[in-house]
């Protein structure tokens, strides 16, 4: 192929905005037989502007704040109408599951406003489709989901394999943002005591950013991480786990702490992220020395019990030590990608450390044997046995190739796994969990044989991240301290500033009912000033905590409005401003916590 100015300026577009470009010169550097087209006769059809108008005016009405998944670009003219006729609120994910057919557009229109544009992000089949999980993960939120559209572009309906992968990460995230209301909503109360409780150890000690920098770019070729989980099945070979001490990374998740200890096996690292985590899992007096990687909200219990290095992973309602991350570093807490259980942080976990390879045991995923968890997990035997027939909801593939009983919980879980195998290619899973659920794209053998080909090398981690000190110094903790003494006035100056936030909103309706075009630019500009708080001020997510059945409320109220309704945005944002006054008034009780 014959590569044009035209090209090279696309490609030069895309390397600016995505990764992927030098793969993308690569690749078209190798196709000498595609033909380029522009008429329709061969490869994906290119659509007369016409036809494209009629396809787009589908969707002349818009939806406020919808986004639309889209597969297939073909020659740009359907996505450049979509674009037309919709708003600032809607959104726009294009797949191209077809490679040398977006190289041929490349070559041969210019398409860099296309790629420039904010409102359209472009996926491509071989050069960032690794990027699609978490471009859903992030897009596909409580106030939009129910609003979400997937369609199929004229000439694309080959591609089912590509339609079922979209489908299916889309509908593994609407699950889980259902899912994720639920339980925000049940655990609000101990989240928010927690993080408040554990803010000055969070500033006293380390970061997940630091525990990275030190781990990432070890040499860490023949020596895996292994994540042990408390499935069933692990009572089957954890024995074997001895094995692999020194030659692989152990990382333990709370609930399975037990069950490693009785094996003889002490972790290279924990996991905790659930802010009701009973206690008793960290009551041993050697996994209280076990370096640990905790959410900011895990039951204080916990933190004032444990003695080894604790490495704090973002959160968005911790703001203050964000905020002062940012201010001493120019970085806030790294965060890791979770699918709703502790299995999955710790896999994220692995994966941002550069470990290449993972092993997974007691990873079930499903009942197994009618089991929850393995004997160790808990000390009453009835919370590891699932006697319950009513939580065996559904049934999913398993590893020997029959079924097996799991739940809808434990079945996203295992959906987010797969994705999440998709999204990093060069990282080979290993599933030794030997029962369970069968996890689809990772590679299964027992423990012993994936001990005996991947571990190696020997390699002391667990040292070097013993010798990682405090990530603020004493003078900057002190500077930190400074500013929670003055929590409560800094909640009455916010709160002056949502009332200020209500009275332009009031201001607003009335310029919008009355015609008055000026004063509702400026209105906008000072409600736009009020609605960006969240990005200024470092108490502001942990406000939102103590308004969360209310945001839910007004969430569910908007998205009832089909139709671009400006009087709808304005009431919702009254109610959503006086929702953080409440917050406010509940968070002064708390207060006290921070002592």
């Amino acid at each position: 192929m014959i590569l044009t100015d035209i090209f090279y300026k696309n490609v030069n577009a895309i390397r600016n905005r995505y990764n992927g470009a030098s793969d993308l010169l690569d690749i078209s550097d190798k196709i000498t037989d595609y033909a380029l087209n522009s008429d329709g006769e061969s490869g994906i059809p290119y659509p007369t502007d016409e036809y494209a108008t009629a396809w787009a005016d589908n969707f002349k009405e818009p939806v406020v704040d919808r986004p639309f998944f889209i597969i297939g670009f073909s020659d740009g003219k359907f996505i450049r109408k979509l674009l037309d006729n919709t708003n600032k609120t809607n959104y726009i994910y294009v797949y191209e599951p077809d490679i040398y057919s977006f190289i041929n557009v490349l070559n041969v229109y210019d398409m860099t406003d296309f790629i420039d544009s904010k409102r359209l992000v472009i996926c491509v089949e071989g050069i960032n489709d690794g990027d699609l999980f978490n471009i859903i993960h992030c897009t596909v939120h409580y106030g939009n989901y129910r609003k979400l559209l997937l369609c199929v572009l004229p000439g694309y309906g080959e591609f089912k394999q590509t339609y079922d992968k979209l489908y299916n990460m889309l509908s593994y995230r609407v699950e889980m943002v259902a899912m994720e209301k639920t339980t925000e909503i049940q655990l609000v109360e101990h989240m928010r005591k927690n993080l408040l409780l554990n803010m000055k150890d969070v500033i006293s000690q380390r970061s997940i950013n630091q525990l990275v920098e030190v781990v990432q770019n070890i040499d860490k070729s023949g020596y895996p991480a292994v994540i042990v989980s408390a499935g069933p099945s692990l009572d089957k070979n954890i024995h074997e786990l001895k094995k692999a001490e020194k030659k692989a990374f152990i990382i333990v998740v709370d609930t399975a702490l037990k069950a490693a200890l009785r094996a003889g096996i002490t972790p290279d690292l924990t996991v905790c992220v659930d802010p009701r985590k009973e206690i008793i899992f960290f009551k041993h007096e050697e996994v209280k020395n076990v370096p640990a990687v905790f959410e900011m909200d895990v039951p204080h219990e916990i933190i004032k019990d444990h003695v080894g290095n604790r490495f704090y992973v973002g959160n968005d309602e911790l703001d203050v030590p964000n905020y002062y991350r940012q201010k001493f570093y120019g970085s806030d807490y790294s965060t890791l990608a979770t699918g709703g259980s502790v299995a999955n942080t710790a896999f994220s976990l692995a994966i941002t450390l550069g470990f290449k390879t993972v092993i997974l045991i007691g990873q079930d995923l499903a009942f197994t044997d009618g089991r929850g968890h393995t004997k160790d997990a808990y000390d009453d035997e009835k919370k590891n046995i699932m006697d319950a027939q009513e939580e065996m909801n559904c049934e999913v593939e398993s590893i020997d190739g029959g079924t097996v009983k799991t739940e809808v919980r434990m079945r996203a879980y295992l959906k987010w796994f797969e994705n999440n195998i998709i999204s990093h290619p060069d990282v080979k899973v290993i599933d030794a969990t030997e029962g369970g659920a069968l996890i689809h794209g990772s590679t299964v053998m027992t423990l012993a044989e994936a001990i005996d080909r991947e571990c190696i090398n020997k390699l002391d981690l667990k040292s070097i991240i013993a010798g990682i000190e405090p990530q603020f110094s004493l003078t900057e903790q002190e500077e930190v301290y400074t500013y929670l003494t003055r929590v409560e006035d800094e909640l009455n100056r916010i709160s002056g500033l949502l009332y200020d936030g209500i009275s332009a909103y009031d201001r607003l309706a009335y310029a919008l009912n009355s015609g008055d075009n000026a004063l509702a630019r400026a209105e906008l500009e000072k409600v736009g000033q009020t609605n960006s708080l969240d990005k200024k001020e470092p108490l502001f997510s942990l406000i939102r905590k103590y308004a969360v059945e209310e945001q839910y409320r007004v969430n569910d109220e908007l998205s009832e409005s089909e139709a671009d309704d400006s009087m709808a945005a304005v009431n919702s944002g009254i109610e959503l401003l006086k929702s953080y006054i409440k917050g406010i008034e509940k968070m002064k009780e708390d207060i006290h916590l921070l002592n």
